[in-house]
């Protein structure tokens, strides 16, 4: 099921194929395909997780994949500190930056504080 030009429902389900569909993904995904647009193909590693699936990669009790979230490959060539700053243009508000992959959420919408984190 598409939920944009270019992301399918199926890209963000956690582990059990379930993932919540609520205005918070729309919201989320909006912006997603703003960032796809601009840098080409991006590649989901994680969205929606149930807590089993949250507990069993270590997720934190509070994780923001609970509500929906997405972990993110840039194509190759894309510096995750581009990425980040363009997605702090387009409003997300939740972003963290790994060795291998950039988080990103919309937890302004359920009322949480913007969070920035490097564990590079």
């Amino acid at each position: 099921m598409k939920v944009s030009p270019n992301f399918s429902l199926e890209e963000f389900l956690s582990d059990d194929d379930t993932v919540k569909v609520t205005a918070l993904l729309y919201f989320h995904v909006e912006k997603l395909q703003r960032l796809r647009d601009r840098f080409g193909s991006l590649v989901v590693t994680s969205g929606y997780r149930n807590p089993k699936h949250n507990k069993r990669v270590g997720g934190a009790v509070n994780s923001m994949h609970l509500d929906f979230a997405t972990d993110l490959v840039p194509v190759t060539g894309v510096h995750y500190d581009d990425m980040a700053a363009l997605a702090l243009q387009e409003g997300f508000t939740g972003i963290g930056r790994y060795h291998n992959f950039i988080h990103l959420d919309c937890r302004q919408f359920i009322g949480r504080p913007p969070a920035r984190w490097d564990n590079r």
